[in-house]
């Protein structure tokens, strides 16, 4: 959930479900439900609609765009302690051309590393990431079909002629759902997200620190009932038109939704299929309105970038523009700035540009280079072989953050226990890697590429810019998959039963004849049991040495005591059984392997934890002592067993024909089925709880795999 400025409890940034991380995620099972309801449609003409009455209108609309609507499942890659995480998330978008392009929001397809659409008539599709801006919160994907095909589309408005009071439609999929309508009217349609608190030149959002949005446009306000997963649908207008894209609403407080206007998404969704980007120049100033001054013309320099080209050449904060390139510019409400700083982001990139400027009554006049707007966030990645996630530093990140460095890799987050935290010195997020072996970085593939270079004898010199100092750290990277191998332990005596300890006192409360430790589980194999001990016996003594628990939680001491035993000795266990003493003799065993004491292996062409399965998870399972099988010890859901609907606790006991008794022998037999020409689909086997269920893992999520190349 992210706040809107000066209102509460807002969503949208990373709405579609596709929402901010402290906002929790809804099941993938319900964000995969199939979109059904309405049948596709023949491309809509340019030509306008028949004109029905006033009460069928609403239902002309539905049916010109709703079957267009399309629901989004991505796959989104985030990154937590230096690793990567994978996600699902969903959202909504609609196609706006015959070849399948979709407009959607930035924040839907925000880390997407895979993406599927999901049509009006149950059709699923793999689709690619065309374009993205984030400065406006719009993207574009396109269907990727087996065949060629036309699409049926919708089409923008082309100009802002919405008012207070006229009838909307907002389309999407709420909360991964299918589709649905909901009817309301426009409260405003020019909305600025500030309040009368906030300070008017803050009225900016951003998806992440590095990715500001909203600077260009007002919003359409409405309230059309919408929730998280509306994300990126259409505001439809009684004539079909596409009068604005839905991006923002709110929980509570009653329906108060925000689209970005229609006809200006409609230049920027143009620009992103025929670009894939949308140009702008940046001037290097921020502006605000005239509210709250004696001036009617003009519009204020609210800041200026220091060692920027526009304080060389004099501007400053408070002076006060009143022309651009001739042109008369006016700001008299924070409502009218968006416009002109979208006029100023849309003049010629390397043209010169004549600012009149006014201070303290005189003016004058000053020229500057429209620059073309740097790029504001580096890609980012996870680096497995140096167990960090880094991202490639550029000008406007290392601004905001006061870094000296003018390239290299930002460390964003560190892998515990991985090569970064144990290098020498350890390695902490926030500092720029600016050389490695002496070679200069300044991309993610210069880290990989020396980190190929390493070997066991010869570590990597890793050169780290902080807070105006540099420093050098050794590092050693590990590649591939990260598997386990326990540490050997002395084994363990073990007599094969849980007990309760009974002190003297709750055991004379509860009517048992002393204190004591009462089996209440035996294990298969147990020595106790081979001996003829039930679930109920109070167990008293050890080689004539009474039990005493030292209180009524833990069973601590008998634990200990039966530890201190030789394992392969022999030892006399006295018990009571319906007043009468019971005395067992028995040889002692070597406990089984813990859970701690069994081989893992972290796979990340599943994106999943694995691991042996042991004697405890069979007898939790009541499978027998021989059943073999692969235990799923943790699942990232936006990865390929997560999309799988594999659990934690599951147990895998095929892939396909071939039974699976351990994790690298089930890494082998994936690879193997996927380099086999076959079906999408790969079949399991799996056991979970006391049923056994046939899961299908899917090539495509497999192939979309994020794990980093050495």
């Amino acid at each position: 959930m992210d706040f809107s400025p000066g209102l509460a409890l807002s969503w949208g940034k990373s709405s579609g479900v596709a929402m901010h991380p402290s906002y929790p995620r809804i099941r993938p099972a319900l964000i995969a439900l199939a979109l059904s309801f309405f049948a596709a449609v023949p491309a809509i003409a340019d030509q306008a609609l028949p004109s029905p009455a006033d009460d069928n209108r609403i239902a002309a609309a539905r049916d010109r765009v709703l079957p267009v609507v399309v629901s989004i499942l991505t796959v989104r890659q985030d990154y937590r302690q230096g690793e990567p995480s994978l996600s699902v998330s969903s959202g909504s978008g609609t196609v706006v051309s015959e070849a399948g392009h979709i407009a959607t929001n930035a924040h839907v397809t925000q880390n997407g590393k895979s993406f599927r659409v999901v049509f009006a008539d149950g059709r699923e599709l793999p689709a690619k990431l065309v374009g993205t801006d984030t400065l406006s919160d719009l993207a574009v994907l396109q269907v990727q079909p087996a065949a060629p095909e036309k699409f049926a589309f919708a089409q923008f408005a082309t100009q802002l002629d919405l008012r207070p009071g006229d009838t909307v439609l907002a389309m999407g999929a709420p909360w991964g759902l299918s589709n649905s309508m909901s009817a309301g009217v426009v409260n405003n349609p020019r909305r600025l997200l500030v309040s009368l608190f906030d300070d008017e030149a803050e009225y900016e959002d951003s998806l992440s620190e590095d990715e500001p949005t909203g600077r260009y446009y007002a919003w359409i306000q409405h309230d059309a009932s919408i929730a998280p997963g509306n994300s990126g649908g259409p505001l439809v207008d009684l004539s079909g038109r596409i009068v604005g894209v839905n991006t923002r609403g709110m929980i509570v407080g009653g329906d108060l939704a925000f689209a970005i206007p229609g006809a200006e998404a409609g230049r920027i969704v143009e620009s992103l299929i025929q670009k894939g980007k949308v140009p702008r120049v940046s001037l290097g100033f921020r502006l605000r309105s005239l509210k709250g001054t004696p001036y009617t013309q003009g519009v204020l320099v609210n800041a200026v970038e220091r060692g920027s080209p526009p304080e060389k050449a004099g501007l400053q904060a408070g002076d006060r523009i009143l022309s651009l390139n001739g042109s008369p510019i006016t700001a008299l409400q924070p409502i009218d700035v968006p416009q002109v700083q979208q006029a100023i982001a849309e003049l010629p990139i390397d043209s010169m540009v004549s600012l009149q400027v006014s201070r303290n009554g005189t003016q004058r006049e000053i020229k500057l280079k429209a620059l073309a707007q740097a790029t504001e966030r580096g890609r980012e990645s996870a680096l497995a072989a140096y167990g960090m996630s880094a991202s490639e530093l550029t000008p406007a990140m290392g601004k905001r953050r006061n870094i000296q460095a003018e390239s290299g890799v930002l460390v964003t987050g560190i892998r515990p226990g991985g090569p970064a935290a144990v290098a020498r010195p350890e390695i902490a997020a926030g500092v720029v890697i600016s050389a490695v072996n002496g070679k200069p970085v300044a991309k993610l593939d210069d880290m990989l590429a020396q980190a190929a270079t390493a070997t066991e004898e010869k570590p990597l010199v890793l050169q780290l810019e902080s807070n105006g100092s540099q420093r050098l750290s050794l590092l050693k990277p590990v590649f591939g998959d990260q598997s386990r191998e326990p540490l050997p332990e002395l084994p363990k005596s073990w007599v094969g039963v849980e007990v309760q300890p009974f002190t003297s006192t709750l055991a004379k409360d509860i009517g048992l004849p002393s204190a004591g430790f009462r089996i209440s589980r035996i294990y298969p194999g147990s020595p106790l049991a081979k001996e003829g001990a039930r679930v109920g016996d109070l167990l008293v003594a050890i080689d004539g040495e009474p039990l005493k628990p030292a209180n009524d939680i833990s069973s601590e001491g008998f634990d200990q005591r039966v530890h201190d035993l030789s394992v392969g000795t022999t030892a006399k266990f006295t018990a009571m059984r319906d007043g009468k003493p019971q005395h067992f003799e028995l040889a002692v065993l070597p406990s089984p392997v813990e859970t701690s004491g069994l081989r893992t292996l972290a796979s990340g062409r599943l994106r999943a934890q694995l691991r042996e399965l042991g004697f405890y998870d069979r007898v939790n399972l009541r499978l027998n002592s021989d059943k073999q099988g692969v235990y799923i010890d943790g699942v990232e859901s936006g990865g390929a067993a997560g999309l799988a609907h594999l659990r934690r606790g599951d147990v895998i006991t095929h892939l396909g024909n071939e039974a699976i008794s351990t994790p690298n022998q089930l890494s082998k037999a994936l690879e193997t089925a996927l380099a086999s020409p076959g079906d999408n689909l790969i079949p399991l086997q799996v056991i979970r709880g006391t049923q056994t269920r046939i899961l299908f893992l899917e090539r495509y999520w497999l192939n979309a795999d994020a794990t980093e190349k050495p």
